[in-house]
């Protein structure tokens, strides 16, 4: 026989229904007849109000209102699970471009590629801080070339590309960051990616500081 124990949570949610072999439900249980509609049980997860003879269940239907508050709360625990992870991709997104570098065009018009690991940052502080005090040029290589002397201006060129290409996606990572953070659903979560468009209010703080920072 399919059974059911009466004895609710705290919440209003029933116990599972299970099957057992028996002749009679065991104390603080009902037998649910055979051929007796449980799809509101299910439906409900569990979160009903149930009516019995005694010992054999008669009707069932759904209790909304505690359904209601456990949906909110499980939403609620969903959505902290979901947004923390959104804010782990963004950071984890942002770092990986900004380590990933960018292009440079040079006093001899070729354009180089440049990585910007934290390695790469302290050299080229270090590089661009002799030119600044007055070296003609400095040791320096792209990506996958061979060291050479790079001209001052070129230094300066790749310092300065360096720190625009980092503060721009820094910006955007915490603009996008905070976009996460206010988000009041999944399907918004869901829909912000590294690198797409940020809501109007948030693209226009960002082009604001940017432009305050020298674009």
């Amino acid at each position: 026989m399919k059974i059911i124990c009466l004895s609710q949570s705290e919440t209003g949610v029933y116990p599972p229904i299970y099957q057992a072999d028996m002749t009679a439900p065991p104390e603080g249980c009902a037998e649910i007849p055979e051929g007796f509609d449980t799809a509101v049980f299910y439906e409900y997860r569990g979160f009903v109000e149930i009516s019995t003879d005694g010992s054999t269940v008669t009707g069932m239907t759904g209790n909304q209102s505690a359904f209601d508050a456990w949906q909110a709360e499980n939403a609620s625990t969903e959505l902290g699970a979901a947004r923390a992870d959104k804010l782990a991709e963004l950071s984890a997104s942002a770092n990986a471009v900004i380590v990933a570098g960018c292009d440079v065009t040079l006093s001899d018009g070729n354009t180089e590629h440049f990585s910007l690991t934290e390695a790469d940052q302290i050299n080229l502080t270090a590089a661009t801080a002799a030119v600044e005090a007055g070296a003609a040029g400095y040791p320096y290589h792209a990506d996958g070339a061979l060291c050479k002397i790079y001209p001052a201006a070129d230094i300066l060129a790749i310092g300065t590309a360096a720190i625009t290409h980092k503060l721009y996606h820094t910006t955007y990572c915490n603009h996008a960051m905070t976009w996460a953070r206010r988000a009041e659903a999944k399907t918004e979560l869901d829909s912000i990616y590294y690198g797409g468009p940020l809501p109007d209010d948030l693209a226009a703080n960002m082009e604001a500081v940017l432009n305050a920072a020298g674009g």
